[in-house]
């Protein structure tokens, strides 16, 4: 039976009440709520930029500490002396021979297309000599429609990159402003573990709070394996591109060989994805560098997809090439670029969890792999 004279705590149902309301409103204007988000990550970005590149150098600051038996202020002085060195020499070096690429690029841009006309129509001529179904004129129609369209292209991404010249300085300040802040992320690592590990303890029973901290130190362990695998994978890829086009003369070595390594932090797409603006770039040069450059990064897409990435990659996140291969195919069906990037890691983490929920199964069974036929 109900006590009539119990009193109901209703004081204690306003915050479950207030945060009913709260919901409601966020759920029922999405839109206000991914502008409430994005105003808080301008806010942070500098903090963002900060932690994610503490979070890059972290391996490294390790790799120093262990190799060498330094402490942690020598091994950040010398990981920001050796960034010190890379920009030295990006500045004097790499970046002026990269403008100069950009610039001719622009400049020439037409006389390329004036080359690669009379280059289409001598083709077309020669073609008429052997045709038998009158083909000359369709190939002509198409070949016209692919150089205006082509042209069109050019002049959108010309005006494209001028317009993000303000985001790229923009960008230079986030990442050099960034690059303060990741000291003190660096510096002060164990102490913001420290006191995230407390927190999650304060809010979660003990069973939850390990399994939280557990899987966290996983998930860490294989993204920031898999980030560094890929980008030495990325830099050896643009290294021999740039060889291999500075040793045979290929036009805008510089270029295409950064567009090369940039993408080819997607894994197996990447190089396809780098091919084609520098194929095109090279068509308008010389048709015939243009298949060979086309050549070449087929030939090492197959090495870097059959061999070096899921040998460096496979090695850092502890999987087979069949299986980042299947993550690729999977994550990029699903979500295109993004799923590309990010499958790699989670199949790993997925292939960690579901290892240890086998053995853990086998050892309450009782049941030896040796046993097993």
């Amino acid at each position: 039976m109900f006590n009539k004279n119990r009193k109901i705590p209703y004081i204690k149902f306003l915050p479950i009440i207030a945060i009913s309301l709260i919901l409601f409103k966020v759920i029922n204007n999405t839109g206000a709520l991914l502008d409430g988000i994005k105003y808080v990550f301008s806010l942070l970005s500098y903090l963002i930029w900060g932690f994610a590149i503490a979070y890059f150098l972290n391996p490294v600051m390790v790799f120093i500490e262990k190799k060498l038996k330094v402490r942690r202020l020598i091994s950040i002085c010398i990981i920001y002396f050796l960034i010190a060195v890379i920009l030295f020499v990006s500045v004097i070096f790499i970046t002026p021979r990269l403008v100069e690429n950009v610039k001719q690029l622009v400049d020439n841009m037409p006389v390329y297309i004036e080359n690669t006309e009379v280059w289409v129509d001598k083709a077309v001529n020669e073609l008429k000599r052997f045709d038998k179904y009158n083909m000359e004129e369709f190939i002509e129609q198409k070949a016209n429609k692919l150089l205006d369209k082509t042209g069109e292209f050019f002049d959108s991404s010309i005006n494209f990159l001028f317009k993000k010249t303000m985001d790229i300085t923009s960008t230079l300040f986030k990442f050099f402003f960034g690059l303060l802040i990741a000291i003190y992320f660096l510096n002060d690592k164990e102490k913001l573990l420290r006191y995230i590990k407390k927190l999650v303890y304060a809010i979660f029973d003990k069973k939850a709070a390990y399994m939280l901290i557990s899987t966290g130190k996983k998930v860490n362990f294989v993204f920031s394996k898999f980030i560094l695998g890929k980008t030495i994978d990325s830099l050896i890829i643009g290294g021999i591109c740039f060889l291999f086009l500075t040793i045979f003369r290929m036009p805008f070595p510089l270029l295409i060989s950064l567009i090369v390594g940039i993408t080819n932090m997607l894994p197996y797409v990447g190089p396809f994805i780098g091919a084609i603006p520098s194929i095109i770039i090279t068509l308008f040069v010389s048709p015939i560098k243009a298949v060979w450059i086309a050549i070449f990064i087929l030939v090492l897409q197959q090495f870097d997809g059959w061999y070096l990435g899921p040998k460096i990659i496979g090695d850092q996140v502890g999987i087979s090439p069949l299986l980042i291969i299947t993550a690729i195919t999977i994550g990029g069906g699903l979500y295109r670029i993004v799923g590309i990037f990010i499958a790699v890691p989670l199949f790993a983490l997925v292939k960690m969890f579901l290892e240890e929920y086998v053995e853990k199964q086998l050892q309450e069974r009782n049941i030896e792999i040796d046993e097993m036929k």
